[in-house]
């Protein structure tokens, strides 16, 4: 809400909640292994080298070393580009990055990603039982986005030139809600709407703890209208069709989980009844702003579109520093020195989230990366193939479990996608729920195995001989 945390002050005080929390957990539970059995795996490590990649650039290296490791880099110390009028001449130990502070300043937030991810896993593996209801911080999660879409509906209506009526981004007139970017507060809906569609699914399924919740559904139902009107109305073209493509996928995926024998009766209720609420969102909803973007798609080459050019640059600059990169965070000081493109103006991020990363951190910070989403996924996708090839004579609790899994795992899904054209993973708002998504993917992951109901496993016995 404090416009996505893009400012200092404010993702300062994001920094400072999720160590507080973190504090308070390792306080409450003295014995909290951090990187133990219960909360490590080779997708931790990924993220903790990752970290570490961050720190190793900052620590200041022999001007040979660094010229053998990346020689771009250290031609700009050697030319004095670097350094303040004060200090004209290059020092003998140069650091790895660009610019030590924007690194070590992005390095402080990926930590707390790091924290906040663990923090999210712990709640959802200290529950008692997989047949408990989904955690608070999910609720929280789709209030927080509901909020947000209300906001920016409302200035929408009220033709608002300023965000809550008083700030005015410098930087930035394409505001949307409290998001100094459109394209970011789609981002942060993207985050949320897989989740709600699956909180609303499993509201409709009874259990032996709990029954169907009418009045969750329809809170939750009239939160993917707000939710969905609000994407579609910002006009961000990568957040509608990431959307789009996760909300198919989700719901092919639901009907097979639904459709075991036990929970049958609410699969076709559960279909029509989302069916029919994203019918309503779309069509309370202005696309007059929204089609013509997508009609600029089809009539432009492709080749000539300024992203795909930038795209082009930021891929040549990767390969210039393939081990190193330039430095965690410094893509704005470094890319100038490697830019081809015809045009003026600041470029303060790559326009696509796996680029920037393979500028800043090499193809190891890339592989790290990509070797943690895909972990997530991993750990998450083996849960949801478990329900679905054991659906007609499983626990009914793994099928509840995969069914908030797909709408974790789907908001993860769908800011990865919208990687490919934007940065919502530098935006430290988004970038720290997608962190606690992956905690939640993972967390429900780690619940057991499935239990396998007696009546299943007799039927499935030999017959003994007489």
């Amino acid at each position: 809400m404090l416009f996505g945390s893009v400012y200092p002050w404010a993702y300062g005080l994001m920094e400072m909640a999720v160590l507080l929390s973190f504090g308070l957990l390792l306080w409450q539970n003295p014995g909290f292994a951090f990187l133990g059995n219960n909360v490590g795996g080779w997708g931790v490590a990924c993220l903790v080298g990752l970290i570490f990649m961050a720190g190793l650039q900052l620590i200041p290296m022999p001007g040979a070393l660094v010229k053998f490791l990346a020689e771009p880099t250290y031609n700009l110390w050697k030319l004095g580009v670097l350094l303040p009028p004060s200090l004209p001449h290059p020092r003998s130990l140069i650091p790895l990055t660009l610019y030590p502070y924007a690194t070590a300043s992005v390095g402080i937030l990926f930590l707390c990603y790091l924290l906040a991810f663990t923090m999210a896993r712990t709640m959802a593996f200290r529950k008692k039982s997989p047949n408990s209801r989904p955690g608070a911080i999910l609720y929280v999660i789709v209030a927080t986005a509901v909020a947000v879409a209300l906001v920016g509906i409302f200035q929408k209506g009220l033709s608002a030139k300023a965000i809550y009526g008083f700030f005015s981004p410098l930087h930035s007139s394409g505001f949307m809600g409290p998001y100094v970017n459109y394209n970011h507060f789609a981002g942060c809906l993207e985050l949320a709407l897989p989740l709600a569609v699956s909180l609303l699914g499993f509201a409709l399924i009874p259990s032996a703890r709990h029954g169907r919740s009418p009045g969750a559904c329809w809170l939750l139902g009239g939160a993917v209208i707000v939710m969905l009107a609000a994407l579609i109305m910002c006009g961000s073209r990568g957040g509608i069709l990431s959307f789009a493509t996760v909300a198919i996928a989700q719901l092919l995926l639901l009907f097979g989980l639904l459709s075991a024998r036990r929970i049958k009766g609410a699969t076709w209720v559960y279909l029509v009844l989302v069916v029919i609420i994203m019918g309503v969102a779309v069509h309370i909803t202005d696309w007059s702003n929204t089609l013509p973007r997508f009609q600029k798609i089809m009539r432009q080459d492709p080749h000539q579109n300024i992203r795909w050019k930038l795209f082009k640059d930021v891929a040549a600059m990767g390969n210039r520093l393939p081990l190193t990169g330039s430095g965690l965070g410094t893509f704005a000081v470094a890319y100038p020195s490697f830019k081809t493109l015809n045009r003026q103006g600041l470029f303060s991020h790559a326009h696509n989230d796996y680029l920037e990363i393979l500028a800043e951190m090499g193809w190891p910070g890339l592989l790290m990366f990509l070797g943690f989403a895909s972990w997530v996924l991993w750990r998450g996708g083996r849960v949801i193939f478990m329900a679905l090839t054991l659906r007609t004579r499983g626990d009914p609790a793994l099928v509840q479990r995969a069914l908030l899994i797909s709408g974790s795992m789907g908001g993860v899904i769908s800011l990865l996608l919208h990687g490919l054209t934007d940065f919502n993973l530098r935006i430290p708002a988004n970038a720290l729920t997608w962190f606690v998504l992956c905690g939640v993917t993972v967390g429900l992951s780690d619940l057991g195995k499935p239990r396998i109901r007696k009546q299943a496993v007799s039927r499935d016995r030999p017959e003994p001989e007489a």
